[in-house]
């Protein structure tokens, strides 16, 4: 019997065609994944997606045993087919993500629902590593069709989908993130890091998102995590930051210079991005933020730069008094809300966009 099992698992092994996981026919979501020349990929954002069409009959994630304490939860289409998912940290290394398909072309898209580790941000075993994808042997990957834009997104546990479906709930594939990305007809780089703002760090002890010092431990705006640079090779068309929530209560001067310090550093990482300092929901910060913006542009006028703001009819129910139609707490929308929100911000954001912007055809 054993003798039986042994050479049944050789046989699998055999029928697999093993690759490793930054296959360039794979694409991943630019500015939230690291790609290591060895072979794997890494992310510690919830949101982090991935596309990629292959053949035959199965597709498997082999992820790294050193990196098993990452704590959240993938979820997966095949075909466009029902969310399948799988909690992390899995019973094993290997992830079953599709078997016994029927012969022919197929479209996987995976995403990270949730990462809610700890310390990820320092930690490499607290962050999602994928070592190699396995896929039938005598089969190919095939890059996906995408969408013709790139956007990020800075934003806090509002970005992550924090109480989305109720109290203790996360899962930022149910945000106003996703449907922003819909709108303006673009693969979204989501950077959210839950409690973070620009006076205090976050979540999986993230740092604020931007200090004077610019330091991985200070600032995570260009920072993947503490040892991984994030790269600005290719820079989106579209960065969005609405930080601000978690600063209500701090130094609104302090909120107005690390905006302002925000706006300057990342012209001069993408200065052909648009970019939208946004000002939160829940109207948060409000004045510091739009002077931090008056002053960025009194410097010299940056015609591909903008202040969203969406007023009362962003912030209705989001304005931190507590449980409302819109909100379990009064700060983080349900999942319609969100996606309400996103499709404001397209309405807000396609009027200032150059003149090759066309809304996503239905």
């Amino acid at each position: 019997m054993l003798k039986l099992v042994v050479l049944l698992g050789l046989s699998l092994a055999i029928n697999a065609l093993v690759l490793p996981a930054n296959d360039t026919r794979i694409y991943y979501t630019e500015h939230n994944w690291y790609k290591d020349p060895t072979g794997f990929v890494e992310t510690a954002n919830s949101g982090a997606y991935l596309k990629v069409r292959f053949n035959g009959t199965s597709f498997k994630l082999n992820l790294d045993s050193k990196t098993n304490k990452a704590n959240g939860r993938l979820a997966w289409s095949i075909d466009d087919g029902p969310e399948q998912s799988q909690t992390l940290p899995a019973t094993s290394n290997t992830i079953t993500v599709a078997s016994g398909l029927k012969a022919g072309t197929h479209s996987l898209y995976l995403f990270v629902s949730s990462h809610t580790a700890g310390d990820r941000w320092y930690n490499e075993a607290s962050r999602l590593r994928i070592l190699s994808v396995a896929i039938d042997n005598g089969a190919a990957l095939f890059a996906p069709t995408l969408a013709p834009k790139r956007l990020m997104a800075y934003w806090d546990s509002i970005g992550e989908g924090s109480s989305v479906n109720g109290k203790g709930t996360r899962d930022a594939h149910l945000t106003w993130a996703f449907s922003l990305a819909l709108g303006l007809n673009a693969e979204l780089s989501l950077v959210a890091f839950s409690s973070q703002g620009y006076s205090k760090g976050g979540s999986g002890s993230s740092p604020p998102l931007w200090s004077p010092s610019r330091l991985p431990n200070e600032s995570s705006w260009s920072w993947l995590s503490a040892n991984r640079k994030r790269t600005f090779a290719t820079c989106p068309d579209y960065i969005i930051n609405g930080h601000g929530t978690n600063d209500r209560k701090a130094d609104q001067k302090l909120v107005h210079d690390r905006s302002l310090g925000w706006l300057k550093d990342i012209r001069k990482a993408c200065p052909k991005s648009q970019v939208f300092l946004t000002v939160p929901f829940g109207q948060f910060c409000e004045e510091a933020l739009a002077k931090a913006f008056n002053d960025y542009q009194a410097g010299k006028a940056d015609p591909l730069a903008h202040l969203i703001q969406m007023g009362a009819q962003g912030s209705a129910g989001l304005q931190g008094k507590g449980a409302s139609f819109a909100s379990v707490d009064g700060i983080h929308p349900y999942g319609w809300k969100s996606s309400q929100l996103g499709a404001l911000l397209v309405g807000k954001i396609a009027p200032l966009v150059n003149k090759g912007f066309n809304l996503m055809e239905m």
